[in-house]
C-alpha cells in the first residue's frame, strides 16, 4: 500500500507568525525549510525549536514544494526577486511537482500583482494569500484566504488540500477572481478592525 509523502515547505521568515505556521506543519510530519542568513540568535533558536531546517535559497527552490512568504511588507518584492534568481541558478528535476510561491504578506493588490509578474515565464506557480488572525496555536488557527490567476487556479485545489497538514485554508474563487483578491481582503479586514 502506497503512503502519501507530506509536502515540503519553506516558510520565510521565521518570525512569530512564520514559526507558528512552521510548528503546525512540522507537527503534521512536514519538512519545513527556512533561510536564516543574517538572522539573530533570537530568531534562530525558535526556528530550530519548531523543527525548521536552515537552507540556502537555491536549495529551498529545489527541495520545497511550497514557499510561504511571511515577511514584513517592505521585504516582499526583494525576497520574490531573490527566489526567482535562486530558482534560475538551479534546475528542478522535471519529475518534481511544480514549485508554488504563496505570498502571505500584508501588501496591496497592486504590489501582489507586481510580485506575481516577477515569476512570469519561470514555471513557478503563484498564489496570493492573506492570513486573517494571529499566529496559530494548539487550538487556534488563523485562516489562509487564497486567490490565483486563471492559469494557476488548479493550485488553489492543491492549496486547499494542505488543510490536512494543519493550515486552515479558504479559497477565493468565482467569476473574475484572481491575484489581488486575497490582498484586497486583508486590506479590507485591516480597515474594518480599526477603532472608530
Amino acid at each position: 500500500m502506497a503512503t502519501t509523502v507530506p509536502p515540503r515547505f519553506a516558510v520565510i521568515a521565521a518570525g512569530s507568525m512564520g514559526s507558528a505556521v512552521a510548528k503546525k506543519l512540522t507537527t503534521a510530519g512536514c519538512a519545513v525549510y527556512t533561510n536564516l542568513d543574517g538572522r539573530s540568535e533570537a530568531t534562530r533558536r525558535p526556528a530550530k525549536e519548531v523543527g525548521m531546517v536552515d537552507a540556502s535559497l537555491s536549495d529551498i527552490t529545489v527541495e520545497a514544494n511550497w514557499i510561504l512568504s511571511v515577511l514584513p511588507p517592505r521585504d516582499a518584492v526583494s525576497f520574490t526577486e531573490k527566489i526567482r534568481d535562486a530558482a534560475a541558478s538551479r534546475a528542478r528535476q522535471a519529475s518534481l511537482e511544480p514549485l508554488v510561491f504563496a505570498d502571505c504578506n500584508a501588501v496591496s493588490p497592486k504590489t501582489v500583482r507586481r510580485i506575481a509578474e516577477i515569476f512570469a515565464g519561470t514555471g513557478i506557480k503563484f498564489i496570493d494569500v492573506c492570513i486573517i488572525g494571529g499566529p496559530p496555536k494548539d487550538r487556534y488557527d488563523a485562516t489562509f484566504y487564497a486567490s490565483a490567476a486563471a492559469e494557476d487556479r488548479s493550485m488553489l485545489d492543491v492549496f486547499m488540500a494542505l488543510s490536512k497538514y494543519g493550515l486552515k485554508v479558504s479559497p477565493l474563487t468565482g467569476e473574475g477572481a484572481g491575484v489581488g483578491d486575497a490582498s484586497a481582503l486583508k486590506m479590507s479586514y485591516a480597515v474594518s478592525s480599526l477603532p472608530f
